[in-house]
């Protein structure tokens, strides 16, 4: 049976990992976000200048 050191020592290496994780997906949101071309957070998107639907 494992003793209380090898078992906190697992969960802090479980916590490392998650936290590298973390870490990448959001390196992978910022890069998305600032890829793409919407507006930046907090415009009021009632304020742009959107093409007006037309029906034929």
């Amino acid at each position: 049976m494992p003793n209380l050191l090898q078992i906190i020592m697992y969960l802090v290496n479980k916590i490392k990992w998650q936290n590298s994780l973390i870490q990448l997906l959001n390196d992978y949101i910022t890069w998305l976000e600032d890829a793409g071309d919407r507006p930046p957070k907090g415009t009021d998107i009632t304020k742009l200048d959107y093409n007006k639907l037309t029906l034929d």
